[in-house]
């Protein structure tokens, strides 16, 4: 087994698995199935004679995890889209076709799952990185003009929303399984907390992409739409992912970040540093 870390996430992932079956986010590989990968290689590295080096290590290893901004994507686009065809139809709310809080309740069941097939496989340490304000990527801002639900932030309200109900359901599944499982010890960062500092001091470009087309970037990423001079003052890479130096502000706050403010109950470096619990 390597020692010096094995990536089994995609890009593309989802905690559902139906996320990835329609437009928005395309093909997806549900995070159930990742860690079905994790675990089989456990079981076949631990089944062979340095099982008992090998589940020390796995004990030791960091597992991070950032999964649920395509769930959101999909399903905000889905509210969007049957919100708009309503209207048009009846010229009525669509507040009864909605049921947010099984949505996301149906995230976290799916979540805790996980979380617990990774203990059971010999995990102990998880940093976990909760979706940020998923309506602000250029995508989504788009869509947000387009269908007048636009916030605050110029960032489409719905998925945001969700975004913001989203992570103290996160930090409360986490705290009760650092109770209920064993040697269990995590780091969860506050992306949706990070993306309203940024936003609040705007030092990058927020509301654009660096490469892509339209009214903030919003088409596909490639060789014949207009890429931005320094990509090191944006936000937004494309239409949906964050550029180095917005990634490199994430990072500092979730491995030497105060903990409390985006980062909690410890940060990276601390949850690293910790002495594992058998």
């Amino acid at each position: 087994m390597s020692t010096g870390g094995i990536n089994f996430a995609s890009g593309g992932s989802g905690l559902l698995p139906t996320t990835g079956n329609n437009k928005v986010c395309g093909e997806a590989i549900p995070m159930s199935e990742q860690v079905g990968n994790f675990t089989s290689l456990v079981r076949r590295t631990c089944a062979g004679s340095g099982g008992r080096t090998a589940a020390d290590l796995i004990s030791k290893s960091l597992v991070f995890i950032s999964v649920g901004s395509n769930d959101l994507f999909e399903y905000a686009d889905h509210l969007i889209t049957e919100a708009n065809n309503t209207r048009k139809a009846n010229n009525t709310s669509s507040s009864a076709i909605r049921n947010d809080t099984a949505f996301l309740q149906g995230l976290i069941a799916s979540y805790k799952s996980n979380v617990k097939d990774l203990h059971a496989a010999g995990a102990r340490k998880f940093s976990v990185l909760s979706p940020s304000l998923v309506g602000c990527c250029p995508f989504q801002r788009k869509v947000a003009k387009d269908y007048g639900d636009v916030d605050q932030l110029g960032c489409l309200g719905t998925a945001n929303q969700l975004s913001r109900q989203l992570y103290p359901m996160i930090a409360s599944m986490l705290q009760c399984l650092s109770q209920e499982l064993p040697g269990m010890s995590y780091s969860l960062g506050d992306a949706v907390g990070m993306a309203g500092w940024v936003f609040s001091k705007p030092n990058l470009t927020l509301d654009r992409a660096c490469c892509g087309d339209g009214d903030f970037g919003e088409s596909l990423c490639n060789s014949s739409v207009p890429l931005c001079q320094d990509r090191s003052g944006y936000f937004f890479w494309d239409r949906f992912h964050p550029t180095e130096a917005a990634s490199a502000i994430t990072a500092r706050a979730l491995f030497g970040g105060a903990a409390g403010r985006f980062v909690a109950p410890v940060n990276v470096k601390q949850l690293v540093a910790a002495r594992p619990c058998p």
